[in-house]
């Protein structure tokens, strides 16, 4: 499996794409930032943030996201999570491209000290229109896993995505992204990840946001942990 995926990673970096006219855009940035503290009966802190990077060319498309997320509850620790991605891709045509991607989890709570996972895969724009935009990319590449109580682990993974954004108003936006991904030689070994936001822009730049996350591993890597992780956040999100 080792050498069918280093294979089809080469294969996928030398491909030559089909020439069609599109223009260069500009770098788009994306943050987002969440706050909150409530003292009394109960302490409680809680700070996320995201910041998304997007720049198209006329046949490459660069992606890099961060995602960091600390919370406490009397002064006990109880979330600590960053999440790293870079992708690139390679526009075939206006809807079929290819990419390479890298992401990194550490996550002090899920069991995991970190895991990481490095893959190539195919990629297509289903929908694209002024309200619509839905993109589908599947994968298979490779993960690596340190836990937290010892030893490690690494396989060829599989990895289907969803990513779908709605316009509906000129103020008001949906998204949703959706990942599931398999240990290919364990089938029983899979995530599950869902991340459902809701934006009202307030001018140009700025808009407030709430979003919807949930993390689902099937089997936890160690017992005491639980299956599933949500998150509710209000943001304050930045574009430019």
């Amino acid at each position: 499996m080792k050498k069918r995926f280093i294979l089809a990673t080469a294969v996928l970096t030398g491909i030559s794409a089909i020439s069609y006219a599109q223009e260069e855009k500009p770098l788009k940035l994306h943050g987002e930032l969440s706050y909150v503290k409530t003292s009394g009966n109960s302490k409680t802190e809680t700070f996320a943030t995201k910041l998304e990077v997007l720049k198209v060319y006329i046949k490459n498309r660069l992606t890099g996201k961060g995602e960091f997320l600390y919370g406490k509850t009397n002064n006990t620790e109880n979330t600590n999570k960053l999440y790293l991605l870079g992708r690139w891709e390679r526009l075939f045509n206006e809807k079929l491209f290819g990419f390479l991607q890298g992401d990194y989890l550490k996550d002090k709570f899920s069991g995991y000290d970190y895991r990481t996972v490095w893959s190539a895969g195919i990629g297509y724009d289903i929908i694209k229109t002024e309200k619509h935009y839905l993109k589908g990319l599947i994968s298979i590449g490779y993960t690596f896993e340190d836990f937290k109580t010892g030893g490690s682990n690494d396989y060829t993974t599989g990895t289907a995505e969803l990513d779908y954004t709605w316009q509906i108003l000129e103020n008001l936006k949906f998204k949703e992204e959706f990942r599931y991904r398999t240990n290919l030689e364990d089938t029983n070994v899979y995530f599950v990840n869902s991340d459902s936001s809701v934006q009202v822009k307030i001018n140009a730049h700025f808009s407030l946001g709430v979003g919807y996350k949930i993390a689902y591993q099937n089997r936890p890597p160690s017992p005491g942990i639980k299956k599933t992780d949500t998150t509710f956040l209000t943001s304050l999100i930045v574009d430019f």
